[in-house]
Parts: structure tokens; sequence; C-alpha cells
């Protein structure tokens, strides 16, 4: 299985920033359709934690490109 990470470092500022929307859309939607509020639903549903960690790590590879420490990868993954 291919980590996360290496897709994320292949993407796109714009593509990166499209994941951390669709993440919290996603995740506000759980809660308007469960009526949980996020806490609630970070308790008890292991799908609301997959989505949180997508865009924590989303957000965490923007962060680094914007502090100079990552760069896009733009070479395909082999395996």
């Amino acid at each position: 299985m291919i980590p996360i990470q290496q897709i994320l470092v292949r993407c796109t500022e714009e593509q990166l920033e499209s994941i951390l929307s669709s993440c919290q859309t996603i995740m506000s939607h759980m809660e308007f359709v469960t009526n949980h509020t996020s806490l609630e639903l970070a308790k008890d549903n292991e799908q609301y934690w997959k989505i949180y960690g997508l865009n924590c790590l989303a957000f965490s590879e923007l962060a680094k490109r914007a502090q100079g420490k990552s760069t896009r990868n733009p070479n395909p993954i082999t395996e």
C-alpha cells in the first residue's frame, strides 16, 4: 500500500487546498447528519478520524511548503 504522504507530496498546492476543503465539508456534513458535535463524532466514529487525519496531513504538507521545508515531487510513484 502506498502511504498517503507519498501521494500528498505529489499534489499541487491547489489540490492540497481542495483536499482540505473537502475534508472540512465532509466533517461538517457528518456533524449535521448525525446531529452530533465534532467532539462526539471524534469519540466514537473511526471514519471521522480518518478524514480528520487526511485533513491534518494535507495541512501539514501545505505548511511545510509555505515554510520552504518541502517541495512538490512531480515524479510518479513506482513500486
